[in-house]
């Protein structure tokens, strides 16, 4: 017996991969409308499911655009294609997307199909179940969804692109590989925060250059524990005079790059685990039309997406870069689905404003001091704390 699984298209894409990679179907009915066409959105499914493998053969995939806000064109088009279909088959309706008008004729017509078999269900929001509502069960039927979605399928399925994707691998094993020194900065950090300032001060801008001669004179005598952090990267020197020819990853490192593999490091342990599902650092996304973002961090938990930003930050006008930087990472998070607050900016300030961060939570973003990233590890099974984890 053939199964046809029956999607309604709407803005989140993720239900039907999952009830799809949970049913595994032999065929593929798209319910859409005019307004998720422009936004790519089964092309969005379809990627995904290509990704994952689990994607028909062509001509056993259909999509039928419907008046959404017409009951009448909405059954008419459906039941079209039940006309055409002969033999023994089981029909799943997954009515998760679409909007009211659209569940109401998927219902109206299955439930009166007598000579198939018939599940009619939906997904609530964050949780990874699919709920049999017809036919009825007492209690309800609910069927445990166990697949979960890497960061590259997530993205996928909500139109981006990883651009650098076969440069990752590479990025994470260099991170691993300097967890410890990128630990002990982060320990020692209010004791080499002048020489990283000066580093940063005359650095910063050549993160873009293969490599730059740096020969400059520190402001006073190194302290002890200056003095070693320089030695660890090879520098010479002498005095107050600080040199090396160096290259452009020990300055993107050097710049800030120290802070974000540290935190990568603490996310990535959490991976290993259990706790959370996959991680990524270094992260480059182009959407479906163009438009490029980067993402320092980011990570899947029980197929939710969560992201962090990573800022080296001192003074008020690094202030006005977090401001900057939640309006455009809350501008990305609309664009990632819908739920809770997953969007996290770790920063070295000891103290953030309370009408700062009450503003970052508004677009579902949380900042953390430096205090709050040093129990990073322990704030992240806070938050996800009483979640279950199939």
């Amino acid at each position: 017996m053939k199964t046809i699984l029956i999607s309604l298209i709407s803005e989140q894409t993720i239900p039907n991969i999952l009830v799809t990679a949970y049913y595994k179907p032999h065929i593929l009915w798209f319910i859409t409308t005019e307004r998720s066409e422009r936004g790519r959105r089964t092309e969005c499914i379809e990627n995904t499911l290509k990704l994952k493998g689990l994607l028909p053969s062509p001509v056993d995939i259909k999509k039928v655009i419907v008046d959404q806000d017409s009951l009448t064109d909405c059954i008419s088009k459906v039941e079209s294609l039940i006309e055409k279909i002969h033999g023994e088959v089981e029909y799943i309706v997954n009515i998760t997307g679409g909007n009211k008008v659209m569940a109401l004729a998927a219902y109206e017509i299955f439930r009166e199909i007598r000579r198939q078999k018939v599940v009619i269900g939906y997904m609530p929001l964050g949780k990874n179940e699919f709920l049999q509502i017809f036919p009825r069960k007492r209690p309800l039927k609910i069927y445990e969804i166990k697949e979960l979605l890497n960061l590259e399928e997530y993205l996928m399925s909500y139109g981006f692109i990883i651009q650098n994707k076969h440069w990752l691998q590479e990025i994470k094993a260099k991170a691993i590989s300097r967890k410890e020194i990128s630990r002990w900065i982060l320990e020692n950090y209010e004791q080499l925060k002048g020489v990283l300032d000066f580093l940063w001060e005359r650095l910063h801008k050549k993160r873009r250059d293969k490599n730059y001669k740096l020969s400059e004179t520190f402001e006073r005598e190194l302290t002890k524990i200056e003095s070693e952090m320089l030695n660890k990267h090879g520098f010479e020197v002498k005095g107050r005079l600080i040199s090396k020819d160096i290259t452009k990853d020990e300055i993107v490192y050097l710049t800030g790059g120290w802070f974000e593999e540290y935190i990568f490091n603490e996310v990535y342990s959490l991976v290993q685990d259990g706790i959370l599902d996959d991680a990524m650092i270094d992260i480059n996304i182009e959407s479906l039309d163009g438009t490029k973002n980067e993402l320092d961090i980011a990570f899947m938990k029980d197929n939710v997406f969560y992201f962090i930003e990573c800022k080296t930050l001192g003074g008020e006008e690094e202030l006005n870069v977090i401001r900057e930087e939640v309006y455009k990472k809350g501008a990305i998070s609309t664009l990632l689905g819908k739920g809770e607050n997953r969007g996290i900016i770790c920063t070295t300030h000891h103290q953030i404003g309370e009408s700062l961060s009450a503003r970052a939570r508004d677009y579902g973003i949380e900042i953390l001091t430096m205090g709050q990233v040093r129990e990073l590890k322990k704030w992240i099974v806070e938050k996800f704390k009483g979640v279950k984890k199939y």
